[in-house]
C-alpha cells in the first residue's frame, strides 16, 4: 500500500511541477504558494467533522516549528522551478531522502534495515545519472548548476529543509492522525500565510480573485493535496525515508512534462530509470513484513 500511495504521490508531484512553471510565469510565487494552500485546504476541511484528538506539546511544537521551515521552502521551491529548467531544478530533490535519513532518525528514531538504505542508494544514483553531464564527464556535474542558476540553488536549500520537515510531520502524525493533521495544517499555513502574501504584492493578492486568473491556480491546489495526502498516508506503512526515496522519482514525471509543455531538453534516461526500478523494488522487498 505504502508503495502505491508513494508512485501517486510522485506521478501527480510531477505534473503539478510542470504546472507550477506554467502558472508562474506571469505570476509572483508567493501568491501561487498562498493559493495552492487556501485551495487544499478547503479541500481537506471536511476531514476535521471525523473528529479532533488530544493535542499534547509535542504536537504544537512541530506544527509551530514547521510553519516556519515549510514556507520558507515553498517559496524558495516555487520560484526556483520559475528561474530554472526543470529538468535542472528537480532533481535537487535526491538530496531529500539522503538528509533525511539523518532527520528521521534523530527525531522519529526510525532508521531503514541494510537492505531499505540499499535500495535508497540505488534510487539517489538513478536520480544522480538522470542530469549527468556526459559531456564533461564531471563526478559533480549535475550539482554544477547550484552554484550557475540561482533557481537551482533555492530548490536545493528547499530539499534540505524538506529533510527536517519530515521528521516533524510524521511526529506530528503519531501525535495525532493523518486525517486530522493534514486537514488542520493545511488550513493553519494558508491563514498563517495570508498576511504575507497580502504584503508582498497587495494588487496582485487582489488580482487572485479574479475569475480568470483563479481558474488557472485551483488545479494547482487540487494536485498539492492529493500528492500531500498519498504522501503521508504513506507514512503510516513505511518509514518516512522510504516514501520519499520513491516520492523523489517525480523527478522522472518532471523532466516528462517539462519536455511537453515547454520542450525543455531532456537526457537519456534508460539506464536512471532501469536504477530507479531496481531501487524502488528492493525497497519494497525491504519494508515487507517478516
Amino acid at each position: 500500500m505504502w508503495l502505491i500511495l508513494s508512485l501517486v504521490n510522485a506521478s501527480v508531484s510531477g505534473l503539478q511541477n510542470a504546472y507550477y512553471k506554467r502558472a508562474a510565469i506571469q505570476i509572483n510565487p508567493i501568491l501561487i504558494a498562498w493559493s495552492v494552500l487556501v485551495v487544499s485546504g478547503l479541500l481537506f476541511s471536511p476531514l476535521l467533522l471525523l473528529g479532533i484528538p488530544k493535542l499534547d506539546s509535542i504536537f504544537w511544537i512541530t506544527v509551530a516549528i514547521r510553519l516556519i521551515l515549510d514556507s520558507a521552502a515553498f517559496v524558495l521551491y516555487i520560484k526556483g522551478v520559475q528561474m530554472a529548467p526543470l529538468s535542472l531544478t528537480i532533481p535537487m530533490t535526491s538530496l531529500v531522502p539522503i538528509f533525511s535519513i539523518a532527520t528521521v532518525f534523530l527525531v522519529n528514531h526510525q532508521a531503514p534495515s541494510l537492505l531499505g538504505l540499499i535500495g535508497v542508494v540505488i534510487i539517489v544514483a538513478g536520480l544522480y545519472f538522470l542530469n549527468f553531464d556526459r559531456d564533461t564527464k564531471h563526478l559533480f556535474s549535475p550539482f554544477q548548476a547550484i552554484f550557475q542558476q540561482k533557481g537551482v540553488l533555492y530548490v536545493a536549500i528547499a530539499a534540505i529543509l524538506w529533510s527536517i520537515i519530515i521528521a516533524l510531520q510524521k511526529l506530528a502524525i503519531d501525535h495525532t492522525n493523518v486525517n486530522f493533521y493534514v486537514s488542520f495544517f493545511q488550513l493553519l499555513w494558508a491563514t498563517c500565510f495570508t498576511p504575507i502574501a497580502l504584503l508582498t504584492d497587495r494588487r496582485g493578492f487582489l488580482s487572485l480573485f479574479k475569475p480568470g486568473l483563479a481558474k488557472k491556480l485551483v488545479p494547482a491546489g487540487m494536485f498539492d493535496a492529493v500528492q500531500v495526502y498519498a504522501q503521508f498516508s504513506a507514512y503510516l506503512f513505511a518509514i518516512p525515508v522510504y516514501v520519499m526515496a520513491v516520492g523523489s522519482t517525480a523527478i522522472l514525471f518532471s523532466s516528462f512534462f517539462g519536455w511537453i509543455f515547454f520542450r525543455e531538453k531532456v537526457k537519456t534516461h534508460l539506464i536512471p530509470t532501469i536504477l530507479i526500478v531496481v531501487g524502488i523494488i528492493i525497497l519494497a522487498l525491504a519494508q515487507m513484513p517478516r
